[in-house]
This record gives C-alpha cells, structure tokens and sequence, in this order.
C-alpha cells in the first residue's frame, strides 16, 4: 500500500508541498513508458502536479493512550481537524512531521493515510470476527484492525504508567499475511509498539494459496486453562475468575502459564472439533472424520475433506508455523473446516502504485530507470492482473457465507480495480454481490469509477469472441447477454469507490465491498 502507512515506524513519507519546490516534478520529466501507462488507463496526469495534499493520523483509541485533536495540535503546533464521518482521523497539514513527535512516540497516533482507513471501516469489524489481511503488510490497517477489535468491548484494559498488562477475554482475532518477510517485520513492530499483538498473528506466505483457517480452538482452550489454573491458585487469580487471561508482551509471557497452554491444546481441540462437527455433519461424519485428530500424536492418516468450493485439501497437512503469534494463536491446531473460516476479509492487493504521488515523486531522485524495472516492465504488467484476480478469489474462498471482503488498490487504472471486480462477479456469478460502501468521510468527494471493460465481463461469462485467425476483434452475445454484461458494468460503477488527489485530495484509492452469498 501507499507509504503514508509504514511511515509511524521505518521513516517519514516524502512530504510534497509547495514549501519545497526541490520535492515537486514537471510532467515533461515523466518517463514516455509512463505517459503511456496513464493514457491507456485513462488517468489524468494532473494527479501528479497536486503538490499540497494533507497527511493524516489516526487517534489511538485506548482509553489510556488516547488524545485528544486540541491536545495534539498544542504538541505539534499546527492545525489539526478531526474528518467528520470517520472516527479518529484528524487532518493536518501535508507538512507535518511526526517522528519527534512525543504522542507518536508514546502510540498515541498512528500515521495512516484517509482512504486506508475507509477501507477498514469498510469491513464494518464487530466484537468477536476473525479478521483476514492478505497482504497486509506495511500494517497499518492490520493495526487498526487490531484496535477496533481490542477496544470493542472484548478486552478490558488494564495498563498504568508501570504495566503493560491487559486482562482480556477477546474472542475476535486478524491475522496477516504477506510473502515479504522484511514487510512482516515492519508489521510485527507495529503491532508491538501499540501493544496490539496480544491477538493478531503473522504468516509469511503467498495470499494467492494461503490455507489456514481462523484460530479454531482459542476461546474454549483459554477458558478451560484459566479455570485450571484457578484451581492451582494461579497469581493472576481475578482475571482467571472472570474467564479472563492476563497477557504481558509475546517474550514476557509466563512459562508456566504457556506451558499449560500447551498441554491442554490436544485434548481440548479435539473435544471442539468434533462438537462443532457433530453440530454440522451429524454422528456418523464425526466417526468418519476422527482418524484426522491423530495428527497431534503423529498418527495421522491421509483423509480428504471438500474445502473451498470442491477443492480437495487434506485434513492432515502439516501445520504453517506462524511468523509472529502469541502463544494462545501460535498453538492454535489450524483445524480445517468450512466452519472456521473468516468473517471478514481485506484484499489489498499488489499494484503499480500509480495512485499514490509520493510514491512516484520518489523516483526523481531514484532514478526512473528503477521505476520502470519494478512497475512498468510489460512483464510485470502483464502477470500483475492475474495475481490481483487470484488474491481476490482466494480472499472470497476463506471467507464464511454471509461475510464480507474487501478489494482494494493504490493504483488509479481500470485494469486494477473495476476490471478486477467485475471478472471477478462474473466469474462467481450469483454467489457474491457488491454492497454500498460506508460514506465515512463526509465532506470529501470520490471521483468517478470507470465503466469495466466488456471484453473482461465477456470473457469471464464466456461470450463467444469476434475475431478470425486467433485475433480477437471484440465480443458479441445474444440479446439476454449483451443485457448481463451491460448490468455488470453499471452495477461495478455505483457501488465501488474511488479517491485521487483532484477530486478527494488524498492519495489515490480504489476499493469494493463484496458480501459472500454462498
């Protein structure tokens, strides 16, 4: 994503403004493959003249880190103006600098660009989801996740000036994944600086095959350990009485308690997996299924069972060890089953980055040639829809019915994001539907979605092509199907969001809100 998100821990965005004329381009110095780009894509290369964007921030809302707008704009000494419509967010100006920053420092306020954060609230988290972010890395949207999930009434805060202890009953959980393992790391110190980690796990993996379910076993493991270690008269001895666990940092965590943990995590998973089982499949499926649980002993036995929409996955597969996991989700036995798949996932996918201006800004003084070699090379071009078509799909396949997924980019190209959203609406025709995205930021203007491109839809519906000799001239079907086709368009246009610095004056956005049907 934009680096406006990574900036509250590995350094400061390049700010544009026009106070610092050595930070600002001609679009005579774009490079022609470039220009190239923008005009297939129809943007507008404006964009990239807007030189006094805002930055944002969003308010940490632990009620013991909290600040508040006049408080902060006393510490930085400039403007500060909450966004009416979206909790949190403050606006300030595109100069401002955080790093010395004393509330920034202490987690105070996380650097997060607007539209990142609408995307989030666009998942419309609620106490006790199970949160998916694939590609989640830089982590600011993982840490926000987080947040709403720690101060929506699941964990009960307890932290002073001389603890950072928090007794906790949470039954929501995010977990992140990525493929870059110095990004995940980035992520991890995020997490720990805003003392977000105590249920967010960590995997470093392709988001195009990713398989682990959310954590399967976590709310009855936790209460069964805590009423055991009541009875041994356990130190943290009110928060055991009222199901809830104390948790220090991931290094700081009691031994003894883990240990418990651990020896409690086989029985327990394999009384819930086959109450749950039971619940669904019914006695004779449960007998059917028990050999599998021999995996914690190591007596497994290949058994198949029909995952993500008919594809066959074993039950047996080894365990994907975590990058970075509390202990309570590092034990987790990632039990595979259409019942523990996620209530919510975001899809915010590699792109070509086009939309955000200090992320292009920084090739004037890198060097276009690396530019192209990392965004405009054709072959990166021509694999980078398929791989935002196969994060999306495999985004909706671990999603529940009923769920919700969110499809997001920092590019401003049609190929990226309305063409992805409707092959992908074609493709799983009938079994995802768009749904209105929150108006959060009121006041602030979207700019208008571009109509999909119908060669994408007929292809996807498997409209017979025009063409001779192997060229495909265009697309025509029947009466009824040219009517489809039209209604994917339109429908793609109303319900998707865009923000670009002309219109919104923030970074280029594009995101969707897919409902999970079946």
């Amino acid at each position: 994503m934009d680096d406006d998100e990574d900036d509250q821990y590995i350094g400061e965005t390049i700010n544009i403004n026009t106070n610092n004329p050595q930070k600002t381009f001609s679009l005579e110095n774009l490079p022609a493959e470039f220009v190239s780009f923008l005009a297939k894509n129809e943007i507008d290369p404006a964009i990239y003249t807007v030189t006094d964007l805002p930055r944002y921030v969003r308010l940490n809302p632990d009620p013991h880190l909290t600040i508040t707008p006049q408080e902060l704009e006393r510490e930085l000494g400039t403007r500060v103006e909450p966004v009416p419509g979206l909790e949190a967010f403050c606006r300030l100006e595109g100069s401002t600098k955080l790093r010395n920053c004393q509330a920034y420092k202490d987690g105070r306020i996380f650097g997060m660009d607007l539209s990142s954060g609408i995307a989030v609230y666009a998942l419309d988290v609620q106490p006790g989801d199970h949160v998916l972010d694939i590609c989640c890395a830089p982590g600011a949207k993982l840490c926000m996740v987080a947040g709403l999930l720690t101060n929506s009434g699941n964990v009960r805060s307890n932290r002073s000036q001389s603890s950072n202890q928090l007794h906790m009953d949470i039954t929501g959980t995010v977990t992140g994944v990525d493929i870059s393992p110095h990004r995940l790391s980035t992520c991890r110190a995020l997490l720990k600086r805003h003392r977000l980690q105590q249920h967010a796990r960590l995997f470093q993996a392709d988001g195009t095959t990713f398989g682990v379910m959310r954590p399967s076993a976590i709310d009855t493991i936790r209460a069964r350990i805590m009423a055991g270690s009541k009875s041994k008269g356990h130190q943290h001895q009110e928060a055991t009485s009222s199901g809830k666990r104390s948790l220090d940092d991931d290094e700081e965590e009691d031994e003894q308690q883990g240990h418990a943990m651990e020896v409690a995590l086989e029985s327990e998973a394999r009384k819930q997996f086959h109450t749950n089982y039971a619940n669904e499949a019914g006695e004779n499926s449960t007998k059917r299924q028990r050999p599998t649980l021999d995996m914690f002993s190591g007596m497994a036995q290949p058994q198949q069972e029909t995952l993500f929409n008919g594809t066959e996955t074993p039950l047996n597969q080894e365990k994907v060890v975590p990058f970075y996991a509390p202990k309570v989700l590092r034990n987790d036995p990632q039990l595979q089953s259409e019942g523990y798949k996620y209530d919510k996932v975001i899809v915010d996918a590699e792109c070509t980055h086009d939309g955000s201006i200090a992320h292009i800004l920084k090739y004037e003084s890198w060097g276009w040639d690396s530019f192209h070699k990392n965004f405009m090379a054709q072959d990166r071009l021509d694999s980078l829809t398929d791989l935002q078509r196969n994060l999306l799909m495999n985004g909706f396949r671990l999603t529940k019915a009923g769920g919700i997924v969110v499809y997001s980019t920092c590019s401003l190209s049609r190929a990226q994001n309305e063409d992805v959203v409707a092959w992908f609406l074609a493709t799983v025709r009938g079994r995802a539907v768009l749904e209105p995205l929150p108006k959060h930021a009121l006041g602030i203007p979207t700019a208008a979605c571009k109509r999909p491109c119908k060669d994408v839809i007929a292809g996807a519906l498997g409209v017979p092509s025009i063409g001779a000799g192997g060229v495909t001239e265009g697309w025509r079907g029947t009466e009824a199907q040219e009517a489809e086709m039209a209604q994917f368009q339109e429908h793609v246009m109303e319900m998707c969001l865009r923000y670009d610095p002309l219109a919104s004056r923030t970074s280029g956005f594009f995101l969707a809100r897919i409902r999970k049907l079946a």
